[in-house]
């Protein structure tokens, strides 16, 4: 008997009967047929069905295994963080607003005494550049990453602004600190890594007794959410069902959690922390053509969210290729990437005229040992 495996393909895709009807033109109850061998496909539709699920027609048939090897994402690895260099400096213009870092270090954590820093993940130590002048004076910094391309960055740009400091090149979970220190932070780490509890709970093995562990992460629902480009659609501007599939996917798969940053004050709990508390970053970025710094700060948003050039049809079909991989059906990655190219095309098409509001919704978390 013929193993037509198209009921496989479908629910890996995650699809109803009744869309992928829809998307060959069929009843769903001939899907169903399809499926139990009822009857099968005529024969010219099969180049039809294989192309959508992007496999070979003797795959679809049975006649060939069926490759269905997950590939992890590798954002919590080195060589992904070699090549970000520029994406960090340009997502960072746009991340804080100064007063608001100074409210919490004066308000909120009362920092009154000079403190021991030690920055977990500190990339080319922008967290760092921002926090050291507010700090009382004789405070100290320790940044730790384990790109040796952000090491280098952090040490030119603290000499050039003239903070001491002291860099390590080191994994977290495999750094030894050579003393504890008062004040452990980090900011969006854990969203990238597999397993962010561990390395959680690694970062406040290294904060001295009555030290401060804060940790600064994104829940992607917000972010998805936090777009609105006026003359676009904000509903379809903001729709991220196939996204969900994604995080679902990876959170599965290799434990890469989209949502980390609601869970974080529970795990902080676990790890023995004390008066633990979230706050919400407040900035956001308003842009609108009368701006100073308008054309600059348009540009690094458009190129950190990859929105400066538009994907050709062999990057599309590599993108949805990697999409369905982590879950999303052709469909949804069909749309995604149209949505995405849309945007670039927009941004173009009213070049100097574009006006947006962006939330990344950065949830800052802080405990005491």
């Amino acid at each position: 008997m013929m193993n037509f495996r198209l009921a496989e393909l479908r629910k890996k895709h995650n699809l109803t009967q009744q869309e992928l009807g829809d998307i060959l033109c069929v009843s769903y109850q001939t899907i169903s047929k399809w499926e139990h061998g009822v009857v099968y496909p005529d024969i010219t539709m099969l180049p039809q069905i294989s192309g959508y699920f992007g496999v070979s027609v003797d795959v679809l048939l049975g006649l060939a295994p069926l490759d269905e090897a997950y590939t992890p994402s590798n954002s919590g690895k080195v060589e992904y963080w070699e090549k970000r260099l520029a994406y960090l400096k340009r997502t960072r213009k746009t991340m804080w607003n100064e007063d608001y870092v100074r409210f919490l270090v004066r308000d909120v954590w009362k920092i009154e005494r000079p403190v021991m820093v030690l920055d977990c993940g500190c990339g080319f130590g922008s967290l760092g550049m921002l926090l050291m002048p507010l700090l009382p004076s004789g405070s100290k910094y320790v940044g730790v990453d384990f790109s040796p391309t952000m090491i280098q960055a952090a040490e030119e740009g603290f000499r050039e602004l003239g903070i001491a400091a002291q860099f390590i090149c080191s994994d977290i979970l495999e750094y030894q600190p050579k003393q504890q220190a008062d004040l452990v932070i980090s900011q969006a780490v854990l969203r990238h890594v597999d397993n962010g509890e561990l390395f959680l709970r690694r970062m406040v093995s290294f904060v001295k007794k009555g030290g401060l562990f804060v940790s600064i992460e994104c829940n992607r629902e917000f972010e998805a959410d936090g777009l609105y480009v006026r003359g676009m659609d904000y509903d379809k501007l903001c729709r991220h069902d196939g996204l969900e599939k994604l995080w679902q996917t990876e959170l599965k798969q290799q434990n890469r959690d989209y949502s980390i940053a609601m869970k974080i004050p529970h795990y902080m709990k676990a790890a023995g922390l004390k008066a633990i508390s979230c706050r919400m970053n407040d900035r956001v970025t308003v842009l609108d053509p009368d701006q100073q710094e308008y054309a600059e700060v348009l540009d690094s948003i458009a190129r950190a969210d990859h929105w400066n050039d538009e994907k050709t049809d062999h990057e599309i079909e590599e993108d949805i290729a990697y999409f369905m991989n982590h879950g999303m059906s052709r469909m949804d990655a069909e749309d995604y990437c149209r949505q995405q190219n849309g945007i670039v095309r927009f941004l173009k098409r009213n070049a100097g005229s574009v006006a947006l509001t962006k939330a990344t919704g950065l949830m800052i978390s802080y405990g005491w040992k």
